[in-house]
């Protein structure tokens, strides 16, 4: 990343946050969700039970039953690491691959097999943040070697720069390793989706996705970029 880029970087904190601060937003089936996250806790808080509501992951987020499928979840190429992601459409791909991008070339090179996006809720702690794979809206990097429960497994150097990659992000991503039991794989939207059918503009995973396509477009700024 170049040194021009540190300021956008930084005012990017104030943008992608200034609009998860709603009291509440709409899910799938009307569902009300929490639209900030549990300070102390990991991350935001599960959703309440709504009969009638289509089944959602933790941070409100309606669950896929399969990838490429229709349910919104499908594998997309991750640009330059020779693999894909299962991951939502849209928004959130553009979040998640920009994270996945800026740990492989920054942290250390990931091949294929090495990340999850999407995972079947059978396979998860349905009441953990982890939940939030079902959904298309989290992603594990590496979940074999930093495993959840156990922290302290990046050099300060790496911890560095996944901070730099949250000051990306603002409140809209949370990082596991920063939760009450850490899995410092793991990635995820912090913030309940829009409760518009179509693209909400100025939601907060749209305003990130827009600023971080925009950096992609910007030669020395986009992930990949030569420090």
């Amino acid at each position: 990343m170049t040194q021009k880029s540190v300021p956008r970087r930084a005012v990017l904190k104030r943008v992608a946050g200034a609009g998860a601060g709603a009291a509440l937003l709409s899910a799938s089936g009307g569902l009300l969700v929490p639209a900030h996250a549990a300070e102390a806790g990991d991350g935001a808080g599960r959703p309440a039970e709504v009969s009638g509501a289509h089944p959602v992951s933790r941070n409100g987020w309606a669950l896929a039953d399969e990838v490429n499928v229709g349910q919104g979840v499908w594998s997309r190429p991750v640009s330059g690491t020779g693999f894909a992601l299962d991951t939502r459409l849209g928004a959130v791909e553009t979040v998640l691959v920009h994270i996945v991008r800026r740990w492989h070339y920054e942290i250390e090179t990931l091949r294929e097999g090495e990340v999850a996006g999407w995972r079947p809720i059978g396979e998860l702690d349905a009441d953990g943040p982890e939940s939030n794979q079902a959904s298309g809206t989290a992603v594990a990097i590496r979940p074999d070697a930093y495993v959840k429960g156990v922290a302290g497994g990046l050099t300060r150097t790496q911890r560095k720069t996944v901070d730099s990659i949250l000051e990306d992000c603002g409140s809209v991503i949370r990082w596991g390793g920063r939760d009450r039991t850490p899995y410092e794989a793991l990635f995820y939207i912090d913030v309940p989706p829009s409760k518009e059918e179509r693209r909400p503009a100025g939601h907060p995973v749209e305003k990130l996705a827009d600023t971080l396509r925009r950096w992609n477009r910007t030669p020395g700024v986009g992930a990949g970029s030569a420090a």
